[in-house]
């Protein structure tokens, strides 16, 4: 049957002293007698029906629910029963702890029936008498006696709420939340079938301990509030428990000599009931507060909450034994513990949904964000689970039908094979010793192990409605992978509209970039703007393409290819096109990125080249590579990146391409060099998935190649011709002298430093004064200009130390039209500060 209601007046001084005392606080089992009927927790919660109201209880059933009305016209308190029990002496028991509030006298026995209903932990409601009384159709009277609806009556709620159930849930105050963080291991009296055992009390003594109360906390709870029980030995979310009782002092204390200093008697004591251990308690630091995902989150919470039990370092806070949780940080629990909804619900408690998100700043946001909300819907992890296995058992069932001692089997199916051996081999043993538990026997060749693993498998196709076309013949050919491969018949690509690649001289570092690009397959340039970065790659590449034997290196063996926001996995990798047939409809072809053509490029010649001869060598440069979302534009590739995952390497990886769902292995004839702007991110913010997979080359200012390049000597000549009006190379030894100067000003500034440094190359094939004059109003000033984020003030002070006022409008904040004489006229401050014998230990 479905649970009832009784409605039970608590108003008149007796009946508020019964609540008081035996439902709402509550009586300690060990005062009752040992034969007392049932398991309950410490404390026991009972309602002596009032003789008055003859009440028949045989009308009322455990699972009903008793709604208490003490005035202000609502219902203020549920509780569901537990049993019933008729018993006088059981009756005088009770009746000897309720007191009379004024005087303190204990109730007369005489006001009780001997009918008691035993009840669950009460929990606060709200609910207008007036309206329940309209559904139950009941009048006023009930505000002032006990009285039983009938069930045609209860039926109108039910109709309306859901059930009796939801409609406590939904009028039903929402707890508070608080945390336990305690120890078991050095603590018997907590451990399981100990005397305080975890989640049937809260005590602390009720001293100061260095000037601060370290439980105040535990003042606050109310009966029905809830408590989550941290293990700080064991570093667990273990449980979650439910205040049984108001808090009681005079604790005599634990059952060791921890509070023989004379604390005994003077403790508090908060008693807990429902205690539920979770099945798979969450890591308190792996799963949450060292979680890298939860961090921004925590930080948060931190930051709008004091006397949390963790601190600014993650780590559980020093002192804080008994603290509040707040409903951000209860999100975060139920992201890895969703055992905790159940929990709530037995409590009678919804917890509400977080408020919905409009979008996301980052991928960690959003998964953050997704993974507390999952729990909420049915369209969770399972559902995805669901689906996810659906999807590949219906690939694997369809390869299966091709499987069969000695088949020549597809690339795809050889690989789903692969993957189904797997499936065995990674957990044999669990297999076999599942299989030793059941009594599983052997079928023909296959072991029990093995017959356990292909019944289960035909079992699965069975669930999903897929052909049980597992058997023990194709089992044993997976696991003993007695099949082939087909070989594809690929030929050397064609090198029609592929012209002959142009030479270039060997750059300075060419040696070692091709040492480091040999080991991993791929390097990044990084430097401030302006120091040779894609030069270089361009360079190394044309010189290095060319040092095959026996190759002649074509242009479709070097792609480049510039990164920025809007650049994407599809541009990069693999995209969609469509296309409008004939009959109106829209067809959708896949689209090679660029990273794909050149890959596949490569990967063509790798399968053409002799066994004894290295494959042609493919180049791909990505030019300001950090300004690109690399996680996404790189998707899946990232890791395939690594040498030995990588075509016929030890742990070559195939990757399944997320357009087409092709397989796809990088071949290890492609290398990859991105260059990238320290002024625009700093390489410690690099994505740290690439960082692992490239090597890093710096390209600092080389301002001696300018020297070199004007043929202006050491630095004690570039200052000569810097000084002397007469010399045809003064204002670019200016320059040149002027560029070290703000590079060393600009390496002092906190926020700036060496990565946002002017690079040499500005001033390459500035030939005349006007070229010069140009490229310090159009690039280098925009530039610091740009870093100081147009703080003119700052440009003027920390930069040009109070002068530069011929080359910028500082009341107008903006870059003046200068003439060269203006410039050689501002340049020639920082030439007078130049100090020569310094320079070759500053380069």
């Amino acid at each position: 049957m479905k649970p009832g209601i009784v409605l039970a007046s608590a108003t008149s001084p007796t009946e508020q002293a019964v609540f008081d005392d035996l439902v709402h606080r509550g009586i300690e089992d060990t005062h009752l007698d040992p034969h007392f009927p049932g398991e309950f927790d410490q404390t026991v919660h009972a309602w002596p029906v009032p003789e008055a109201d003859h009440v028949d209880v045989s009308d009322i059933r455990p699972g009903d629910h008793v709604l208490f009305y003490r005035g202000s016209n609502r219902y203020s308190w549920a509780a569901e029963v537990r049993d019933i029990i008729s018993d006088p002496k059981m009756a005088e028991r009770f009746a000897s702890y309720v007191t009379d509030r004024e005087t303190g006298d204990i109730q007369p026995r005489e006001e009780f029936s001997d009918d008691i209903l035993l009840l669950h932990i009460p929990v606060p409601i709200e609910i207008e008498s007036y309206r329940l009384h309209d559904h139950l159709n009941i009048d006023q009277d009930a505000l002032t006696r006990t009285i039983i609806p009938d069930d045609s009556s209860v039926a109108n709620v039910v109709d309306e709420y859901g059930g009796v159930d939801q409609m406590i849930r939904s009028a039903r105050e929402d707890p508070a939340l608080y945390i336990e963080v305690t120890s078991v291991e050095d603590k018997p009296y907590k451990q399981q079938d100990g005397e305080y055992s975890l989640g049937t009390a809260v005590f602390s003594r009720s001293e100061s301990r260095d000037g601060r109360d370290i439980y105040g906390t535990l003042r606050e709870p109310e009966v029905g509030d809830l408590v989550f029980h941290v293990l700080k030995d064991k570093r667990q979310i273990r449980g979650i428990s439910t205040v049984t009782s108001t808090l009681q002092t005079d604790f005599e204390g634990p059952p060791d000599d921890s509070w023989d200093d004379g604390a005994r008697g003077d403790g508090y004591y908060l008693p807990l009931g429902d205690y539920r251990e979770f099945a798979d308690p969450a890591d308190i630091d792996n799963d949450l507060l060292q979680n890298d995902d939860y961090r921004e989150r925590l930080t948060d919470i931190l930051e709008t909450h004091s006397g949390l039990f963790y601190d600014q370092n993650f780590e559980l806070a020093h002192g804080a034994y008994f603290t509040e949780c707040p409903l951000d940080l209860l999100y975060l629990f139920i992201a890895e513990e969703p055992a905790i909804m159940s929990v709530a619900s037995q409590a009678h408690w919804s917890v509400p949904i977080p408020s919905a998100s409009d979008s996301y700043d980052s991928v960690s946001e959003a998964v953050v964000d997704v993974r507390t909300r999952l729990p909420f819907s049915d369209t969770g992890r399972e559902w995805f689970r669901n689906i996810l296995t659906r999807t590949i058992l219906e690939a694997f069932t369809e390869s299966l039908s091709s499987v069969q001692p000695n088949a020549e089997l597809t690339e795809t199916e050889a690989t789903h094979c692969e993957l189904i051996r797997r499936l065995y081999t990674d957990q044999e043993q669990k297999f076999e010793n599942a299989a030793e538990e059941l009594g599983v026997g052997q079928t023909n060749q296959a072991s029990e192990a093995e017959t356990l693993f292909f019944v289960l498998f035909r079992e699965l196709q069975a669930d999903f409605g897929f052909s049980t076309n597992m058997s023990q013949v194709k089992a044993r050919t997976i696991l003993n992978e007695n099949y082939e491969i087909e070989v594809a018949d690929i030929q050397r690509p064609p090198e029609e509209g592929r012209g002959p690649l142009e030479k270039a001289e060997k750059p300075d570092q060419a040696d070692d970039i091709a040492r480091q690009l040999t080991a991993t397959g791929q390097m990044v340039f990084y430097g401030p703007p302006g120091t040779g970065k894609t030069y270089t790659a361009q360079r190394f590449a044309r010189w290095w393409l060319h040092q095959q034997d026996s190759v002649d290196p074509h242009t479709g063996q070097l792609e480049t290819v510039t990164f920025h926001p809007s650049f994407t996995y599809e541009d990069f990798i693999e995209g969609l096109s469509a296309e409008t047939t004939d009959d109106g409809s829209v067809k959708y072809d896949e689209e090679s990125g660029v990273f794909l053509e050149v890959a596949t490029r490569a990967q063509q010649d790798f399968h053409s080249a002799a066994d004894d001869e290295e494959p042609r060598r493919y180049v791909l440069i990505i030019d300001e590579i950090n300004r690109g979302n690399l996680a996404q534009i790189f998707g899946e590739t990232i890791t395939g990146l690594e040498k030995d995952k990588r075509l016929g390497g030890e742990n070559e990886t195939k990757l399944s391409l997320a357009h087409s769902g092709e397989s796809f292995t990088i071949p290890p004839n492609l290398y990859v060099i991105g260059t990238m702007n320290t002024a625009d991110r700093s390489i410690a913010l690099v994505d740290a998935a690439l960082r692992r997979r490239f090597r890093f080359l710096s390209f600092p200012p080389q301002l001696e190649l300018l020297r070199a390049h004007f043929d202006l000597g050491d630095w004690e000549s570039v200052k000569h011709h810097a000084t002397t009006d007469t010399s045809d190379s003064q204002l670019i030894a200016q320059s040149i002298i002027a560029i070290r100067v703000l590079n060393k000003r600009i390496r002092n500034e906190p926020d700036l430093g060496r990565g946002k440094q002017i690079g040499h190359s500005f001033l390459f094939g500035a030939e005349d004064e006007q070229e010069i004059v140009d490229v310090w109003r159009f690039e280098i000033l925009p530039l610091l200009e740009e870093y100081l984020f147009g703080q003119y003030e700052r440009i003027r002070e920390s930069l040009f130390q109070g002068e530069g006022d011929l080359l910028f409008d500082w009341d107008r904040e903006e870059i003046k039209p200068f003439s060269s004489q203006e410039l050689s006229d501002t340049l020639a401050v920082f030439v007078e500060e130049f100090e020569p014998e310094t320079a070759p230990d500053e380069e």
